[in-house]
């Protein structure tokens, strides 16, 4: 299992801030706001921030709060493979 300061290289490695914007921006152009129980897109998400879960040996998942108005209002969260691959994505409503 990887530790804090190789989940941050990873993190720098693979471009996880980009990803997890290009990722966001693709899920909301993707859906409409009752297929995501939004109000409306006006969403953000916190790329500089990032909760750290290990959901197994293989895995490593980071979480971002979203918010709405500067609300907060859920996360998105993506799991990747050591080697940088998404394997998928969660997006939570409170």
């Amino acid at each position: 299992m990887m530790n804090k300061p190789q989940i941050n290289d990873f993190i720098k490695t693979y471009h996880i801030q980009s990803v997890f914007t290009n990722a966001f921006a693709f899920l909301l152009n993707q859906h409409t706001c009752e297929q995501l129980d939004i109000t409306d897109k006006n969403l953000s998400i916190d790329v500089e921030l990032f909760e750290q879960e290990l959901p197994d040996a293989n895995t490593v998942a980071l979480k971002s709060t979203v918010y709405q108005n500067n609300n907060k209002i859920g996360f998105y969260k993506l799991i990747f493979t050591y080697d940088g691959n998404l394997m998928d994505d969660f997006f939570v409503i409170y």
